[in-house]
């Protein structure tokens, strides 16, 4: 069951990083003086948000959005670690 516990904690914590990656290169995107790598990261999540539909939202509110679902999944990964 610890296995299971490490595994599931490692992939919540990887999608919680990806989520937050995407989240600040969104809030970079929004700015002209980002630098360019960051704002990369924010067509990517353009990119993925064309695929998913999300385009209804405004950037900021998308950013937003990102961020909460990487908290979440944080939490999540230490409510799930093994004890």
């Amino acid at each position: 069951m610890r296995f299971m516990q490490a595994i599931l904690t490692t992939l919540l914590v990887i999608l919680a990083l990806v989520f937050g990656a995407l989240s600040l290169g969104t809030f970079a995107a929004l700015t002209d003086h980002a630098p360019l790598w960051l704002r990369s990261l924010g067509s990517l999540e353009n990119a993925v948000g064309v695929r998913l539909g999300t385009l209804g939202l405004a950037p900021f509110l998308r950013a937003v959005v990102l961020a909460l679902v990487s908290s979440v999944l944080m939490g999540l990964a230490a409510y799930y670690k093994p004890r």
